[in-house]
Order: C-alpha cells, then sequence, then structure tokens
C-alpha cells in the first residue's frame, strides 16, 4: 500500500468516525456526561472497525480541492446529530411532561441534579426520565441505536446527505409533536389536579376562614403522588410504543435525507 492509498483509507475512517461521534455525542446512554469520554472514543472506534468491512467506500476518492473534505467531515457530522437529536428529543418530551406536571404539584423549584444531561431537572421530571431509560434499554433501545447507524451508511452513504424541504418538513413535525405528547403524557394527572384546584378555589369562595393554601399543597402533593403510582402501568407501555414511533420516525428521515 503505498501514501497515497493509506492517506485516502484514512480519509474514509475519518468520515464514518465523524458520524459515529456525532451520535454519541448526543444520543441517549451513549451521550450521557456518566460515560467518560475515553469509552465512548473506544467504542467509536471499535465500531468503526465492525463496520467498515461492510461500508461502501471503495468508489470515494481523495476530494480537490481540499476545501470539499471538510464540507464531507460537516456533513457527516451533521447526519449523526441528526440520528443521535432525534432519539433525544423523546427524552427532551418525557421531561417536558414532568415539567408540567411538577408546576400543578408544587414541585417547580424542587429541582434535582440529572447525572447524565448535567443539569438540574424536576422532580417529576426526573422520575419519568429515569423509567423512560429504564424502559428504553429493556426494549433495546440502545441497539437500535447501533443498528441504525449502521443502516444509516447504506440509506445515507458517505458525501451524499441530501438536503431537502422534505428533510426540513419531516424534523419540523418531529419537533412540532414534542409539547402535544408531552401533554398527553402529563394530561391525567395535570387534570385531576385541575379539578382540586377548582375544588379548592369553590371551598375559598364558600368558607374565606379557611386557609386553602395550607391545605390545598399537601392534598396536591398527596394527590399526584397517588395518581403517578396509579398510572404507571399505562406509562410504561405507552413508552413501549412512544420509542417505537421514534424508530420509525429516525427510518423516516434517513430515506429522505438520501440520495
Amino acid at each position: 500500500m503505498n501514501q497515497q492509498e493509506l492517506l485516502i483509507q484514512i480519509y474514509h475512517l475519518g468520515l464514518i468516525l465523524f458520524r459515529i461521534i456525532a451520535v454519541f455525542l448526543i444520543a441517549p446512554i451513549y451521550g450521557s456526561q456518566a460515560v467518560p469520554k475515553r469509552l465512548k472514543l473506544a467504542l467509536a472506534l471499535l465500531i468503526i472497525f465492525i463496520l467498515y468491512p461492510q461500508i461502501p467506500v471503495a468508489q470515494i476518492e481523495w476530494p480537490q480541492p481540499l476545501l470539499k473534505m471538510f464540507i464531507y467531515f460537516v456533513m457527516e457530522f451533521i447526519v449523526g446529530l441528526i440520528i443521535g437529536f432525534i432519539f433525544s428529543l423523546a427524552f427532551t418530551t418525557i421531561q417536558l411532561a414532568g415539567q408540567f406536571i411538577d408546576r400543578r404539584m408544587g414541585y417547580a423549584l424542587a429541582n434535582v441534579m440529572n447525572p447524565s444531561e448535567g443539569f438540574q431537572v424536576p422532580l417529576v421530571g426526573q422520575f419519568k426520565n429515569i423509567v423512560a431509560t429504564l424502559i428504553f434499554l429493556t426494549v433495546n433501545g440502545h441497539h437500535y441505536i447501533l443498528k441504525l447507524l449502521d443502516e444509516s451508511f447504506m440509506m445515507v452513504p458517505i458525501n451524499q446527505l441530501s438536503f431537502s424541504t422534505g428533510l426540513a418538513q419531516s424534523l419540523m413535525k418531529i419537533i412540532g409533536d414534542i409539547f402535544p405528547i408531552a401533554f398527553k403524557i402529563a394530561l391525567p394527572i395535570v387534570s385531576i389536579l385541575f379539578i382540586i384546584d377548582l375544588a379548592f378555589g369553590l371551598v375559598a369562595r364558600v368558607v374565606p376562614q379557611m386557609n386553602v393554601f395550607i391545605m390545598g399543597m399537601p392534598t396536591k402533593s398527596l394527590v399526584g403522588l397517588l395518581m403517578l403510582s396509579f398510572v404507571l402501568g399505562n406509562y410504561i407501555n405507552f413508552l413501549e410504543g412512544f420509542f417505537t414511533d421514534t424508530v420509525q420516525n429516525l427510518y423516516n428521515v434517513l430515506q429522505v435525507m438520501g440520495p
């Protein structure tokens, strides 16, 4: 192997590496700050050597001028970011649902640190996020990420990312579904807490001497926790279908991104 062939092979490996690293930056589980960066890099290199023999790179030539090389690296990084971004949106939706519930229960100011993200999140949001992570691992979601990463090289070949209105529309639709789905997750508990607020409001008008605020906060907290335990089974069933829909949405986006 001469020097030119070695440089081309390193160039091929670099393109693959950029897509994999982009996925590992923000994808659930792999993008967690609790996972050491050296482990992420080692896993990325391992995946490269597993996937490289089956990725069609024979016709990818050394770019001329060299500015094209930078553009191609950016394109591969964008493909990986989109894959990880769509998966991470699922957990963002779940945390948003938890914020809706926290505000009604009075837990909006009681935040805890999320070790995987590195910032503070509401109590119920973190609880739902932990349950979602366990379900994600149970349904082998971390395996689906690797499977989609492998198939992405066939659906969106290297250096063949296609930017189109269909891609923008697909991404905007997925992003636009965050709020409705989050509200749907939180609706059973939020609706009950709204009825409690309405009932205490009527009591305050009928019996002005009663301190409704002191009674309302612990009551809403107790009812909210009871409702969380009551709907937990349905929430788990919903998550299984929700993650399946996320994978299907990603397949649709990859089809639009391809040539």
